[in-house]
């Protein structure tokens, strides 16, 4: 009896040290790891690496991963954190961590996963809504264009070959407006629309003044006076608009006229 019992009790030792039975009482099982080191703004390395990736898997991070919590990671742990009940702090400590990795963590709606649309500058958004204009219309200089745009006041102008635009201040002219860039940065876009060259040739701009784009035309060779300094450009050109004239011979320009006609879409 006594060596059946030493057998059986040596057969028990063996079958725990290969794993084959549980040592665990039934319905036990050992508790998970858990995480121990806190992330925060600023942490890096394999952690932020999984920390990413199950943020992602839930929903609320979505860009790349990178194994760097910056603020983009932060954002997505605050969203984590509200979603679930938790102190919103934007750290993850044992609490957080041990939360998300379980099956208890709620997964972000896909309704509030849709990525914000860009918040664009006021020169964006006039840049991006000019994109959209392909006409103007055609309003005569002497009766509309000029007490609407006056001196010293400036536009935005549309190329509509390229859609290149930029803001041109009115400096003077009677028949016309003789107009110069605003800034730099106008001067270049002005160049730009000519293929990086000063030309004389016309060419159909679309001009807003108020609410309205107006049909125009301009040229792209600088000169007379400088009103406007520091705006890379020493001189001015000119943009006519229907039934606008030459200052010197007090005539319609017919290439003019015939490019505010393009402007117009006609």
């Amino acid at each position: 009896m006594r060596k059946n019992a030493v057998k059986r009790w040596i057969s028990l030792a063996l079958l725990l040290c290969l794993g084959v039975i549980n040592a665990f009482p039934c319905g036990a099982a050992a508790a998970p790891e858990v995480q121990q080191e806190i992330f925060n703004n600023g942490s890096q390395g394999d952690g932020v690496l999984n920390l990413q990736m199950r943020l992602r898997d839930l929903g609320y991070y979505n860009y790349k991963i990178t194994g760097y919590y910056g603020l983009l990671t932060v954002d997505a742990v605050c969203a984590f954190q509200d979603a679930n009940d938790l102190t919103v702090d934007g750290s993850v400590g044992p609490e957080t961590a041990a939360f998300l990795y379980s099956n208890a963590a709620k997964r972000r709606p896909p309704c509030s996963v849709a990525p914000k649309a860009p918040k664009l500058t006021p020169a964006q958004a006039a840049e991006a809504a000019a994109a959209a204009v392909q006409t103007g219309e055609k309003w005569d200089w002497f009766t509309q264009v000029e007490g609407a745009f006056p001196r010293g006041g400036s536009a935005l102008v549309k190329d509509v070959w390229t859609g290149i635009t930029y803001t041109m201040v009115r400096v003077g002219g009677s028949n016309h407006a003789d107009v110069e860039p605003a800034t730099q940065e106008d001067c270049q876009r002005l160049k730009a629309s000519y293929g990086g060259v000063w030309a004389w040739n016309r060419r159909p701009v679309l001009v807003k003044i108020g609410d309205t784009w107006v049909a125009g035309s301009t040229n792209g060779m600088p000169h007379g006076y400088e009103t406007v300094p520091d705006n890379g450009m020493t001189g001015q050109v000119c943009i006519h608009f229907l039934n606008s004239k030459t200052h010197i011979r007090n005539m319609k320009d017919s290439d003019h006229q015939a490019m505010v006609r393009v402007a117009a879409g006609e």
